[in-house]
């Protein structure tokens, strides 16, 4: 059967004093604690077919590489021949990190890293995400797909070359007014995991 995981975002600190500091600047409107469709839920409620796994990554809010590793393994046996790997910001680093580091079995059908820091640090501390290479991960992919908007606001735009360069056969889908792609749908993504 088709599967598709969708590896969320997060927060990413290089020490605990940088986290509770962050936690003491941080803002909350009222707004945002109300209930929002992401697009991660579109995409299953879209595909019924298909299993999409949508794992709760640890600590997202304070993520550690380490722990990641350690529960993303945890499910890589689950996982068939037929197998889409989406990451959206910290999941995008993250996987970028892990693909380059760590090799599969055997290559995934897709891989598609959505508004993915490398290793700009402008607008937040990565943490232990901080992608020196992503260059090996080309051969745990059949295609990959790189997203990223000009007007995203939490991770530079200029991040992209840094895959591009990296990943050079790579599909590249840039935006002009997506942001950082948090809307409640994604029907570019849609499109391209409904392939094959």
């Amino acid at each position: 059967m088709k599967q598709i995981v969708i590896i969320h975002g997060g927060n990413s600190y290089s020490s605990q004093d940088a986290y509770l500091a962050d936690l003491k600047m941080r803002q909350i409107s009222y707004e945002h604690l109300k209930f929002q469709k992401k697009w991660k839920q579109w995409i299953f409620e879209q595909m019924p077919e298909t299993d999409v796994l949508l794992p709760s990554m640890p600590n997202s809010d304070n993520a550690v590489y380490d722990e990641w590793k350690i529960y993303f393994e945890k499910f890589l046996p689950f996982l068939s021949d037929d197998v889409r790997l989406v990451g959206h910001s910290l999941g995008a680093m993250f996987l970028s990190i892990y693909l380059n580091e760590n090799p599969l079995p055997r290559p995934v059908r897709q891989l598609v890293l959505i508004a993915g820091g490398y290793d700009d640090d402008t607008y937040g501390d990565y943490g232990g995400f901080m992608v020196k290479s992503a260059k090996n991960v080309a051969k745990y992919a059949e295609e990959i797909h790189l997203f990223h908007s000009e007007d995203d606001a939490v991770v530079s735009f200029s991040e992209l070359a840094k895959y591009q360069n990296d990943l050079p056969t790579a599909t590249v889908h840039a935006f002009t007014n997506r942001g950082h792609f948090i809307e409640a749908t994604f029907p570019e993504l849609l499109e391209i995991l409904k392939q094959k």
